[in-house]
């Protein structure tokens, strides 16, 4: 791509471009691409699912459906694999050609035009109708300096040097220079090298976890006397959310279930227990909260979003594709929940222990909006759901912090991709051996399209600005 001439710090694993385009041009000749490769990766229809959705329209010939990625982070020195999609709304015509740029901060920049299917099958042989699957695999330079990753693209004309000669893109996240703002990767500097490779800077997945069928009724009244509770096991202390400054005070959860509820009992360690927010649908998250995100049927789309504040006031919402898609803020659950606080709610002065919250959430709410969502009401044994539990700490002075279950990034605390499986065990807390789980759905019968727009939600029950996931 000829804007590489501008920055010519690109990574050694990149190739080094001389001469405005015609460099690359020569390399794609060069290599041969099997056409049955091409063949394999022309779809019939767009993924039911696409882990980041972004629906980017280029010069009303081809639409930028979104990208899939093996990784949520990257570290210098990781390597990272990344599928895009294309649909071909028309023919785009002789000339075009695939670009893409890893822009950081300062001097980072990384030329990532080529693919094998960007060679094989270019925007010059587009048809209509087409539907393109473009994997694409890169390291991340090892003297990446920016603490982020922005991966672009976009369409440019053969031979052209120019920003202004790209395909313009009339809707969708884009930057002053027509790219497509594809995927932002956070950066952890402080893993390089080897190590960084095959995901080691990604926290590992957690799990799955099991959670103890209750043999018994549940109260909720915020005190973790049963013995169902005293035999469920705690998670791991919870991790604090990348990017985010430090959580004070460590926090655990443990989860039951019986054929009526999901139960999850939280405690908090916390020396100023606070939340002004009393109202349902409060923007508790705000300030002191704990939010879960339940993915009943593990297709990254479609899951609800619960919270609960010290003054045990609720916040629900029914999100029926992704984050970064219309919600239903007016969408309410019918969970029961008791908190107990140990100190002094709202007294900034004086110094608190924490507080523990208990919740009972009614199975059949987990579909949220969805009645046909595909998940056994209730589990099976052995069933599998994906979520997440996320404190949120808003300290006297300083910035909002986070931890969770498994971890997350402080910009996204949906984060679908870094929800926990659970399996749900039987009274004893086991899971019958020799069950092999079926796999992640890919959301059957789902229209790939982007879901039709929703009226804004009122103002105060807007939730926090969208994201890509």
């Amino acid at each position: 791509m000829p804007e590489a001439i501008k920055r010519p710090r690109a990574a050694a694993a990149v190739l080094l471009l001389f001469a405005a385009g015609s460099c690359v041009d020569k390399e794609a000749e060069q290599k041969k691409i099997d056409p049955a490769y091409v063949k394999k990766n022309l779809l019939p229809a767009p993924p039911a699912t696409i882990q980041h959705r972004v629906d980017a329209d280029l010069g009303g010939h081809v639409i930028y459906l979104g990208n899939d990625a093996d990784r949520a982070t990257l570290a210098p020195g990781a390597a990272v694999t990344v599928v895009h999609y294309w649909k071909v709304v028309s023919a785009p015509g002789s000339g075009w050609r695939v670009f893409a740029h890893l822009v950081g901060g300062g001097n980072s920049w990384m030329n990532l035009d080529q693919t094998d299917m960007r060679i094989g099958y270019p925007p010059s042989e587009w048809k209509a109708g087409d539907v393109i699957r473009d994997e694409q695999k890169f390291t991340l330079a090892g003297d990446w300096k920016s603490p982020y990753a922005q991966l672009t693209v976009g369409l440019y004309r053969k031979g052209s040097s120019s920003s202004a000669d790209r395909m313009p893109i009339q809707s969708g996240p884009a930057d002053s220079e027509s790219r497509v703002l594809a995927i932002r990767f956070p950066v952890d500097r402080g893993v390089a090298g080897a190590g960084a490779a095959a995901g080691a800077n990604r926290p590992a997945e957690q799990g799955p976890f099991p959670v103890r069928r209750a043999s018994g009724p549940i109260a909720i009244d915020g005190v973790a006397a049963e013995k169902d509770w005293q035999a469920a096991a705690p998670s791991p202390a919870f991790i604090g959310a990348e990017g985010g400054s430090d959580v004070k005070g460590a926090t655990h959860a443990r989860l039951l279930w019986d054929d009526a509820n999901l139960y999850a009992f939280i405690e908090v360690e916390d020396t100023d227990v606070y939340s002004q927010y009393k109202a349902q649908d409060d923007p508790l998250w705000k300030e002191d909260v704990v939010e879960l995100f339940i993915d009943a049927d593990r297709n990254r789309r479609g899951y609800v979003e619960l919270q609960v504040n010290p003054r045990n006031a609720h916040f629900d919402a029914w999100f029926p594709a992704t984050r970064a898609q219309a919600n239903h803020p007016e969408w309410t659950s019918t969970m029961k929940s008791a908190v107990v606080v140990h100190g002094t709610l709202d007294e900034r002065d004086d110094e608190d222990k924490g507080w523990d919250v208990e919740i009972a959430i009614p199975l059949a709410d987990v579909k949220g909006m969805d009645g046909a969502m595909q998940v056994a009401i209730p589990p099976a044994v052995g069933d599998r759901w994906r979520l997440n539990v996320v404190r949120v700490e808003k300290p006297r002075s300083g910035a909002l912090a986070a931890s969770s279950w498994n971890a997350i990034p402080l910009a996204d605390f949906h984060a679908l991709g870094r929800m926990l499986t659970v399996v749900f065990a039987d009274a004893d807390g086991a899971v019958p051996s020799g069950a092999t789980p079926p796999p992640d759905q890919e959301a059957p019968g789902q229209a790939a399209t982007k879901p039709e727009a929703k009226p804004a939600p009122k103002p105060d029950k807007q939730r926090r600005g969208a994201s890509s996931d």
